[in-house]
């Protein structure tokens, strides 16, 4: 319980951080879920991001990507080329992270 805390809480400062300089409005709900497909997803219907509890063994760029990949669903949701424009705004490295990821 005290480790997912700490995960809920690390996160939860990122989601934030990065909400205020994308100018997303209103805050969003932060979870952690125990998942081994999804790296995180956006909850338009309950307005939530939620990450995976794995993320917390990556570096913080690695992090922030994610965070910034779900907030971007927030004007973008699909995977347009503007939603790819509005993660590259905030993630330029994004291509090699994801790609690292995959990999």
């Amino acid at each position: 319980k005290k480790i997912k805390k700490y995960v809920l809480e690390k996160f939860t400062s990122r989601v934030r951080y990065y909400e205020e300089i994308m100018g997303v409005y209103p805050p969003y709900k932060v979870a952690v879920r125990n998942t081994s497909t999804r790296l995180g997803s956006n909850s338009r219907k309950t307005h939530t991001i939620s990450l995976t509890f794995n993320l917390i063994h990556y570096n913080m760029n690695v992090i922030d990507s994610v965070v910034v990949h779900e907030l971007a669903h927030h004007f973008h949701f699909d995977h347009s080329k503007a939603f790819w424009t509005e993660v590259s705004k905030y993630s330029p490295k994004y291509k090699e992270i994801r790609k690292l990821l995959k990999d």
